[in-house]
């Protein structure tokens, strides 16, 4: 296994750039890299942080993507994290998201980084799950993946799919200032990646050992959320056939400060939250009951983010191929339509 993480953080620009060099983004990067060093399902040798040379150009940064791509192999995972200034230029043709590189200038959309580039070498390379982590402005506009058309530039589904992270989901622009609510050197980097470092370097309470994509998506949403230090955009995610129930990380906190297993869930509200951190493991047990499977489709549907709404479509489909005898399909139906009306 050769999974293998570039992590890609320009901190630095010339004077006269029109671009503003932030320590936060040289700070998250070394310590996305510290993290993954010491992460046993990543470590030291399957992990980079980019150098000040390296960054300076997008040549620099597209070899060395180049190379940990070619290095990958099927049973994979290919991890790519983004710290720095996104640019959007909707005047350009095939308009696409541009991230920064040490060498950019503001208004010279030529000197900076296609993300279409990044996703291209993403695309090829032969690792079974592809994960990119944006960390900038504009990562709102990267293509959106799952049901979306398939366009130029976006990340292909192979056998576990692709998974893309972004800071805002909403707005625009995301904020390169440190979070005060943040201990020790993780007040210094950017808010979204200092909370999500946090979450990979300390782990959560909950009782896997590992992090999955669905977790690690809920526990930053959540201490982005109720951050007692300031008021963060909302993170967005977006998967295209990766599965939430997919191991990512090592869950650093101790086994004995974990949550306990937990048991079947029996209320709607239950079964919604076990789903969304891990829908795949529970599929069959949640579809042996059409009316809860009702409700909790119900439910999902009336929220407005992304993943409870595909969540949502992923369970009808499901019960629309379980419950094909016509009264278990009417027990299931007459529920949804009777909960939305609650």
């Amino acid at each position: 296994m050769a999974s293998r993480a570039v992590v890609i953080g320009p901190a630095a620009y010339a004077d006269g750039s029109g671009i503003e060099s932030h320590p936060s983004i040289g700070r998250s990067a070394r310590m996305y890299g510290e993290v993954l060093a010491g992460d046993a399902m990543w470590g030291a040798d399957n992990c980079r942080v980019l150098g000040d040379d390296e960054v300076q150009t997008a040549d620099g940064v597209m070899r060395a993507l180049q190379k940990a791509a070619d290095e990958t192999e099927p049973k994979d995972i290919f991890l790519v994290v983004y710290v720095g200034h996104g640019q959007y230029w909707s005047d350009l043709p095939g308009a696409q998201v541009h991230f920064s590189v040490s060498s950019s200038r503001e208004n010279n959309p030529w000197t900076w980084l296609s993300s279409w580039y990044v996703y291209r070498v993403m695309r090829q390379a032969r690792a079974k799950l592809k994960v990119l982590i944006a960390d900038c402005c504009y990562s709102n506009l990267l293509p959106q993946l799952g049901e979306e058309p398939v366009l130029p530039g976006v990340l292909g589904n192979l056998d576990e799919g692709t998974c893309v992270f972004t800071a805002v989901k909403n707005a625009n622009n995301a904020s390169a200032e440190g979070c005060s609510a943040l201990p020790g050197d993780l007040a210094g980097c950017t808010p979204f990646s200092g909370h999500l470092l946090r979450i990979l370097r300390d782990g959560t309470t909950d009782h896997a050992p590992q992090l999955t994509i669905g977790l690690l998506r809920e526990a930053v949403k959540r201490e982005m959320e109720s951050c007692a230090g300031a008021q963060h955009q909302v993170p967005r995610m977006s998967l295209n056939d990766a599965r939430d129930g997919t191991r990512l990380f090592t869950n650093q906190m101790d086994a004995t400060s974990r949550d306990p297993a937990p048991y079947r869930p029996v209320a709607p509200e239950d079964w919604v939250r076990a789903l969304m951190l891990d829908r795949d493991s529970r599929f069959d047990d949640l579809l042996e009951d059409e009316r809860t499977t009702g409700d909790v489709v119900a439910i999902l549907s009336s929220r407005t983010d992304d993943a409870s709404r595909h969540l949502a479509r992923r369970i009808d489909a499901q019960a629309n191929d379980r419950f094909s005898e016509p009264h278990a399909f009417a027990r299931y139906w007459n529920q949804v339509e009777k909960a939305l009306r609650v």
